[in-house]
């Protein structure tokens, strides 16, 4: 069984820097340090809002820039959202 899915994807400001396990974003297989430029919440309900697509540049553990990515994110993995059960693969 599936939690609840969430009623409100937060908002996360552009610049912000979210640190994401390879379980929390879709086909990378890594883990991803992720500098917010956009989010797209209006795609997630094709997702049940579980998942976000975000607009981004990737940054390396010294904080380099290593590219644009746009990333598939767990919602449950950003700041200010409840925390889902692990088994949540949406």
């Amino acid at each position: 069984m599936h939690p609840p899915r969430p009623n409100a994807i937060p908002m996360i400001a552009p610049g912000t820097v979210l640190r994401l396990s390879k379980d929390d974003w879709r086909y990378g297989g890594h883990n991803l340090i992720l500098q917010v430029e956009q989010m797209r919440p209006d795609l997630s309900v094709y997702y049940d809002n579980r998942w976000v697509w975000i607009v981004g540049r990737s940054l390396g553990t010294d904080g380099g820039g290593l590219g644009r990515v746009v990333a598939l994110v767990r919602v449950a993995a950003l700041p200010g959202a409840p925390r889902a059960d692990a088994t949540d693969v949406g």
